[in-house]
C-alpha cells in the first residue's frame, strides 16, 4: 500500500487530528492572553473621587435604602461607584431596617444591583443576622437580597441555612436553596 492510499483510508483519523491540534493552539494562545487577575475597581487615575458621601433612593416620600462610605469612587465610563468600607440600610414595608457593612461595594446602576463584597456583617433592627461566605447583591428592582452560602439566625433562635439564598430586607421571607436546614430555638 503506498502513501496517499494510506492518508485515504486514514482520513477521518487526521481531519480529527488537525482539529485537536488548532483547538489546542486557539486555547493556548487565549490562556496567554488572558488577564490573569481580575480588579476590584479600574485604575485609581480613570476614577472620580468623592470622601465621605452617601446615595440613596426614595419610593415616594419613603426611603428604601441608603449606602454611605469613607470614599466614593466612580468610574465616569462605566458609571460604577465603588464604596470603601460601605453601611448599606435597606428599609423594607413593613418598616424593618437593614443593616449591611462590609469591605468594599460596588453599585452598578446599569444592572441595577448593589454588590457588597466579604466581609460583611448584616443584621435587622429585630436582631435577626445574616452571614455569608460570598458577596451579597440587592437588586434595586426586585428589593430582594441573594448570595452563597448563608446562615440567617432569626432573634426567636431559628437559623437557616443552605449553599444559596434570596430575602427581603426583613429576612422574613427567605429562600434558600442547597442543602438547606431549618433549626428551631436551641
Amino acid at each position: 500500500m503506498n502513501i496517499r492510499q494510506k492518508l485515504i483510508q486514514n482520513k477521518i483519523a487526521i481531519l480529527v487530528a488537525v482539529v485537536l491540534i488548532l483547538f489546542a493552539g486557539m486555547l493556548y494562545w487565549f490562556m496567554k492572553s488572558a488577564p490573569t487577575q481580575v480588579e476590584d475597581t479600574p485604575r485609581s487615575d480613570d476614577l472620580v473621587e468623592f470622601q465621605g458621601s452617601e446615595i440613596e433612593e426614595k419610593d415616594g416620600d419613603r426611603l428604601v435604602w441608603r449606602l454611605s462610605s469613607e470614599k466614593i469612587q466612580v468610574d465616569p465610563k462605566t458609571q460604577k461607584m465603588y464604596f470603601t468600607s460601605p453601611k448599606a440600610e435597606i428599609w423594607e414595608k413593613d418598616g424593618t431596617e437593614l443593616t449591611v457593612t462590609a469591605k468594599l461595594g460596588i453599585v452598578d446602576r446599569a444592572k441595577k444591583t448593589i454588590e457588597l463584597k466579604q466581609p460583611i456583617e448584616a443584621s435587622t433592627d429585630k436582631g435577626d443576622t445574616l452571614q455569608t461566605e460570598g458577596s451579597v447583591y440587592y437588586n434595586m428592582d426586585t428589593r430582594l437580597i441573594k448570595g452563597g452560602k448563608v446562615l440567617l439566625t432569626r432573634h426567636d433562635k431559628t437559623a437557616v441555612s443552605g449553599d444559596s439564598f434570596e430575602t427581603n430586607a426583613s429576612l422574613d421571607q427567605v429562600t434558600v436553596q442547597g442543602h438547606a436546614k431549618i433549626t428551631k430555638g436551641e
